[in-house]
Order: structure tokens, then sequence, then C-alpha cells
């Protein structure tokens, strides 16, 4: 906080009263720009700060990216082998390979840190920071979002695929063809939603490489329609 003394003594004559107020503007320029000075090093320390923490969990997400990829394509396989087990019932629900059928609708999601990334919106540390640096910190944690949106609609698939399971649980007996006519639509469903997280995931793991190899990032993934 900046505090103006008034002169000791009387001024005396108008050569004095501008002396002291020159004195006075230097003193409060000085003051001024000291305060800013160490205002904009607490701001660059608290970005650089960010920025590391930041950099740090984005690292460690990585491998929970690759985690989430490697999921993803054996959901995806789980799914083919699914579309297939049924399309054989679809054909002939009494067959023995009808009968042998094996429907895996098993689903599970990886999680991803986010602590950095919140503290440094709550201390408003990205305004501080470069706008290039900041765009790259924001964009690949809005990936991250993405990516755990998309994984929270395959939990909505595998809450509707019980549903269809809950509603022939009074039928005994094989699978009939209007059962396995309608899983395979859920399953249907499913896979398309599986394409969706499979394409943020490895958008999500382009971008966290990318940053961490200190390279530009590809912006376009695409993604075969499985028959």
């Amino acid at each position: 906080m900046l505090d103006v003394h008034p002169p000791h003594k009387a001024i005396r004559g108008t050569g004095e009263f501008f002396l002291h107020l020159l004195t006075i503007t230097i003193g409060l320029l000085i003051a001024v720009g000291i305060e800013a000075a160490v205002t904009r090093h607490e701001h660059t320390k608290l970005a650089h700060e960010a920025a590391e923490t930041m950099t740090a969990e984005i690292r460690r997400n990585l491998d929970n990216t690759k985690d989430a990829v490697k999921l993803i394509e054996e959901q995806q396989a789980h799914m083919d082998a699914n579309l297939a087990a049924l399309a054989k019932i679809q054909d002939d629900p009494k067959s023995s390979a009808s009968q042998d059928a094996h429907i895996d609708a098993s689903y599970g999601g990886v999680d991803f840190e986010s602590t950095a990334w919140r503290t440094a919106q709550a201390t408003q540390a990205l305004s501080y920071m470069p706008y290039e640096q900041a765009q790259k910190f924001s964009g690949i944690y809005d990936d991250v979002q993405v990516l755990e949106k998309a994984q929270q609609v395959i939990v909505e698939d595998e809450a509707q695929f019980l549903g269809i399971v809950h509603r022939y649980t009074s039928k005994s007996g094989d699978m009939s063809k209007e059962e396995a006519d309608a899983m395979a639509e859920r399953f249907g469903i499913w896979q398309g939603h599986l394409m969706t997280v499979h394409i943020a995931a490895k958008l999500l793991l382009e971008e966290e490489s990318a940053f961490l190899e200190h390279r530009e990032p590809l912006h376009h993934m695409s993604e075969k329609i499985h028959n």
C-alpha cells in the first residue's frame, strides 16, 4: 500500500513547492513500479508452477489414455463376437451353435486426473500464461472431458442392455430370435458408441503425446465401421 506523508515544514516559494511535488511524484512512480514488478513476478511464478503441475498431470494421464485405448479395443472385439453369436441365433435359434453362444456385456472405463487443471482455473493461472501455451493446456483437458462424457454414454448402453435381459428373464429355455434381435439392436448402438469413444481416446492420446514431445498434433482421426 502506498503511503504519502505531508511535508515536515512549510513550503516557501513556488520553486520549493514544485521540487517537493516532483519528489513525491518520483517516489510514487518508484513505489508503483516496484509493486507492479512484484505482482508480475508473482503471476509469472504462479503460471510457471501451474504449467509444471499440469504437465506432470498430463504425463500421468497419458498412461491412463493408453490403457483406455487398449480397453476400448478389447471391448470392440467383444462386441464383434457378441454380434456374430447373435447373428447365428437370428439365423437359426435351434442350432447347436446358437445354444452354445456366449454373450459378453461387460464394460469398464478409465479415470483421469484433473486436479492441477481445476487449480489452474481457480487461481486464474491460465490468464498469466502466453496465449498459445494456455490454449494447449485447455485443448488437452477439453479432450479429457469429451472422452469422459463418451464413456458415460457406454454406461447407459450397458443399463439399456440389462433392461432387455430382464425383459426376457421370465422366459426359460434357449434364446429366441426375438430376444436375439433386441440384443443385436442394442449391441449395434453400443458398438457405434464404442467407435466414438475410441476416436476420442485416440485424439486425446495424440494431443497428450504431441504436447509432451513438443510437436504439433494430428487433428484428424478415422475409425473403421465394423460390419
